[in-house]
């Protein structure tokens, strides 16, 4: 009987992808909250310098509100250069102020 045969057996292609399914099951979950917990930093970033941007707009107009309520307004006027994509919103009016959430 000839022994020389090359290649893997079933059974060896089996074991690979059960350790393999073992290894994906443990660092799944762990990569999933890491992502969870990268974007919760990232909007209290973001939401932390959009105020900081409407404080400088408002002490940059004379304390006056009515150009801090917007982000085209908050970089057109050069207060800030950061896109806050959907992380924040600016909600307020020009009465009270704005504030980022």
């Amino acid at each position: 009987m000839n022994m020389n045969k090359k290649g893997f057996t079933l059974t060896e292609i089996l074991i690979v992808l059960v350790i393999a399914g073992i290894l994906l099951a443990l660092i799944l979950p762990n990569s999933v909250k890491a992502i969870a917990k990268a974007k919760t930093a990232e909007g209290k970033a973001n939401s932390k310098n959009c105020n900081a941007a409407i404080l400088a707009c408002y002490v940059g107009e004379g304390n006056d509100w009515t150009n801090c309520g917007s982000f085209s307004n908050l970089t057109s006027n050069g207060y800030t250069n950061i896109d806050f994509g959907t992380t924040v919103a600016i909600s307020g009016d020009a009465t009270v102020g704005y504030t980022c959430k």
